[in-house]
């Protein structure tokens, strides 16, 4: 009997590892490129090298162009394309250069922002986001939802018990500063972008998530509490209070790769259990391998992703 319940447990211990060993992932997290045609052969090149290793998906977030480089349908298509080829979920986010900055190229960013959400997000499986399960701002199961129904970038899914969220702000200052146009745009998405994230935020509570990772292309300023980001960073504290795992922030904008901790609460003190991740950016063109393991004490990990010389 001892011998049979020895046997019993020792599968119960296999089994449960393997069951924890199953759950791990990891992605490839790139963004701030391609900004030149260069660029784009050695991105093309690090996205064919990704294929044969074992990611679950692609993320990049945002700035696929650069700022000064026309906006034109050709111009996004091409990165579509690139993105279509890629053979796994693409988890996407729109760049300040892929329409805010639109105007430096003579072209209308609020039109622009739209041929995004066309191109990129009106068929969902452009970017397969449907293997993953994702959740739409605006879609019908979203209760309260349908008065931000255009936001379709704005979306969440759960893998292995963690949670998602991607949502759309962007890099100089967020549109706020542009005028009248552009600070009604601003107001309304950012309107939009909180609700998304509370709502989320109350749906990684109530199913115990084992991590969250929120995905945006701006540089927030963490350290800072100025208006473009404010509300953003305010729902992120009023979060991390209530929620004690971990929480990571990916973005990209001002190209400087790093991990840190830079969210303090509004007693000063920075929170432990919460981490920013910001991608390479042009002129690097390399990507980073996010590692998560729901089951260990930091869910997260990083490490470079670079394109491999021949010898």
């Amino acid at each position: 009997m001892i011998r049979l319940w020895l046997t019993a447990a020792c599968l119960l211990i296999v089994t449960s590892t393997q069951l924890h060993a199953d759950d791990a992932f990891t992605f490839l997290a790139t963004g701030d490129l391609p900004y030149s045609a260069e660029q784009e052969t050695h991105f093309r090149k690090l996205l064919e090298q990704s294929e044969s290793e074992d990611f679950d998906f692609l993320m990049h977030v945002g700035d696929f162009k650069a700022g000064n480089a026309p906006c034109t349908d050709a111009s996004f298509l091409k990165v579509r394309d690139i993105f279509q080829k890629y053979p796994k979920p693409v988890v996407y986010t729109p760049g300040d250069n892929e329409w805010t900055d639109c105007n430096r190229a003579n072209s209308d960013p609020l039109e622009r922002l739209t041929k995004i959400r066309e191109l990129f997000y009106q068929d969902r499986s452009t970017l397969r986001l449907a293997k993953l399960k994702t959740v739409h701002q605006g879609d019908k199961k979203e209760r309260g939802e349908r008065k931000f129904a255009k936001y379709v970038e704005n979306f969440r899914f759960m893998k292995s018990g963690v949670m998602f969220i991607v949502v759309h702000i962007v890099g100089s200052k967020n549109n706020y500063d542009g005028g009248p146009l552009a600070r009604r745009e601003y107001e309304n998405r950012n309107e939009a972008n909180i609700a998304f994230l509370k709502q989320s935020f109350a749906e990684a509570t109530k199913d115990n998530a084992a991590g969250v990772a929120v995905i945006i292309h701006a540089n927030p300023v963490f350290e800072n509490n100025t208006p473009p980001y404010s509300d953003f960073l305010n729902t992120m504290r009023d979060f991390l209070e209530k929620y004690s795992k971990p929480v990571v922030c990916i973005h990209g904008d001002t190209h400087t790769y790093r991990i840190d901790q830079p969210l303090r609460d509004r007693r000063g003190k920075a929170y432990s259990h919460f981490t920013r991740m910001e991608v390479f950016g042009s002129p690097a063109v390399a990507g980073v391998v996010v590692r998560v393991k729901p089951n260990s004490k930091r869910v997260f990990a990083f490490e470079p992703y670079y394109l491999k010389t021949k010898k």
